[in-house]
């Protein structure tokens, strides 16, 4: 088993003919905290979107935990946590519909969030 649960190399995003993210390349080892801080607009949630499959790279590779990105992304998100800069919890949900809404965006089935859930709340 490999010991990088991240791996970008040379990745590029452009959104029309603006240049968000120029040829990027970083590892994050197995374990380790890792966290991207930076000003609005150096492309952090650009990033973050692309580690997630969700935005799709024009330019280099990206393994998560040995999965391609995005190709692999929902199983590769299965295995990754997400702390948002706002509160994306929906108030008129109770807590077990918001889990229930996250747990199906990280590709989890009802019955794998149903089994969990007792433990979490």
């Amino acid at each position: 088993m490999s010991n990088v649960a991240i791996d970008l190399t040379g990745v590029t995003k452009l959104f029309g003919n603006k240049l968000v993210v120029d040829g990027l390349s970083f590892t994050v080892a197995s374990g380790e905290c890792f966290g991207l801080l930076g000003p609005n607009g150096a492309g952090k949630s650009t990033i973050a979107r692309m580690l997630l499959g969700m935005t799709r790279p024009d330019a280099g590779d990206i393994t998560v935990l040995g999965l391609p990105v995005p190709a692999r992304s929902r199983l590769a998100r299965k295995g990754i946590g997400v702390v948002p800069q706002f509160d994306n919890l929906d108030l008129e949900f109770t807590v077990r519909e918001n889990l229930l809404v996250f747990g199906r965006y990280f590709g989890m089935s009802t019955r794998e969030i149903n089994a969990v859930i007792p433990r979490l709340l």
